[in-house]
């Protein structure tokens, strides 16, 4: 499949009313320059400083490495490290068996993913309430935001997963459904080789669509046309700003440079969280089938 070049501008100061537009259109808006160079090393500094103070967990018995109960989708099947009394986390591919053997510059290269790391370093606090992070996501959704998910992304040269189509509403339970705003931010140059963001522009207007449990919680056949889909290629520094109700998805990592990207999710301060039962009458398909991640997980542990 051939995929027109996109291109993006500069970050604007503050969104205008063309913007607005564009994202109430598309489900998405992208700038390059979100981020300055040193700011982009700031962060990478910081991941990489929170690797070794884990690894040095590890060791101290204040960290342990842990494995997901069988039946798992593939993409949850890495093995954790997870640092005791705190929310932080990190994830490795499938194919790494002893993460402990590892040296933190080595872990680097391995992991698909941190979590929970905004409350362990005080850059990735400043950056998850960055005036073009937080700040552009305030304008979008029209008011205070509330930063409730923080995961730094990771394709590893060569042996980077892929992310299959999904929304990330699928996986919440805030309501309404527009109050979600996502902001992908690359550390890395992220092209089509690499593991960038595909999307289908205007997708989100679609409603829900059921989600399975294949190599991941991802979006069931036969729900989107994937003839539409486009690239967002960014260099280091740049952002994609989305709906939660945004279908996306990143392919695997192939070639020899990683792709890096930090992401926070972010939902108004006029949201309210509600039960799964009462979510999965909203986040569902036109016919009234659930569409969340939960519902799929439910349903495949009674599968089998």
């Amino acid at each position: 499949m051939s995929h027109p070049g996109l291109q993006y501008g500069p970050c604007p100061e503050a969104l205008d009313t063309c913007h607005h537009e564009e994202f109430s259109r598309n489900g998405f808006l992208a700038f390059e320059s979100v981020l300055s160079e040193s700011e982009v090393t700031h962060v990478r500094q910081a991941l990489q400083d929170l690797m070794v103070g884990l690894y040095d967990d590890l060791k101290k018995d204040r960290a342990e490495v842990y494995a997901p109960p069988p039946g798992k989708p593939d993409n949850y099947k890495g093995l954790h490290i997870h640092k005791k009394d705190s929310g932080f986390w990190v994830q490795f591919e499938p194919s790494v068996e002893d993460p402990a053997s590892l040296s933190p510059l080595e872990a680097i290269l391995h992991c698909r993913k941190l979590a929970g790391f905004v409350p362990e370093h005080p850059a990735l606090q400043a950056l998850s309430a960055h005036p073009r992070v937080q700040g552009l996501v305030e304008e979008i959704l029209g008011a205070d935001a509330i930063m409730f998910g923080n995961l730094a992304l990771s394709k590893p040269p060569k042996i980077g997963s892929e992310k299959p189509w999904h929304q990330d509403d699928a996986y919440f339970s805030y309501l309404p459904l527009d109050a979600i705003v996502t902001a992908w931010v690359a550390l890395d140059d992220s092209t089509v080789d690499n593991g960038c963001m595909f999307t289908i522009p205007g997708a989100h207007l679609g409603g829900a669509k059921r989600h399975i449990h294949g190599t991941d919680c991802q979006i069931d056949d036969g729900r989107l046309d994937l003839s539409q889909s486009v690239p967002v290629e960014l260099k280091a520094g740049g952002a994609m700003f989305f709906s939660g109700m945004l279908p996306h998805q990143t392919p695997p990592n192939r070639s020899s440079r990683t792709r890096q990207a930090v992401q926070f999710q972010y939902r108004s301060v006029h949201s309210r969280k509600v039960s799964h039962q009462e979510y999965e009458t909203v986040f569902s398909e036109t016919d009234g089938t659930p569409a969340t991640c939960r519902s799929a997980a439910l349903e495949t542990k009674d599968r089998y």
